[in-house]
């Protein structure tokens, strides 16, 4: 399949709910994103690497069509950077209870 402006423009629309999920905390930011067209058959596949100074994500799918795979790889990605940032705000509201203190240190 070769390289088109539409997909392009469809892949840089999506990756905008990517950008607007990260916060100033996790930047700078790099996303690579590979698409992957097979001429043989119609089976594409599409691999997305989100890399921030906290973590490094990776989300790939395949399928027939190129703009579902890569709507459905993207989703992937979102779901990957909510839950982490999820666990990283997990993290640092630890509640301090008298069985966390004694077992971090004592009292």
């Amino acid at each position: 399949m070769p390289h088109s402006s539409p997909l392009e423009e469809h892949t840089s629309q999506k990756l905008e709910k990517v950008k607007a999920l990260v916060d100033d905390s996790l930047k700078p930011f790099l996303v690579e994103v590979w698409l992957k067209a097979n001429k043989m058959h119609p089976h594409h596949a599409v691999e997305i690497h989100l890399k921030t100074p906290s973590f490094d994500l990776h989300a790939h799918h395949e399928g027939v069509d190129m703009y579902v795979v890569v709507d459905q790889t993207i989703d992937k990605i979102i779901h990957l950077l909510i839950k982490e940032k999820e666990k990283t705000l997990d993290r640092q509201h630890k509640i301090t209870t008298e069985k966390r203190k004694f077992v971090d240190g004592g009292l």
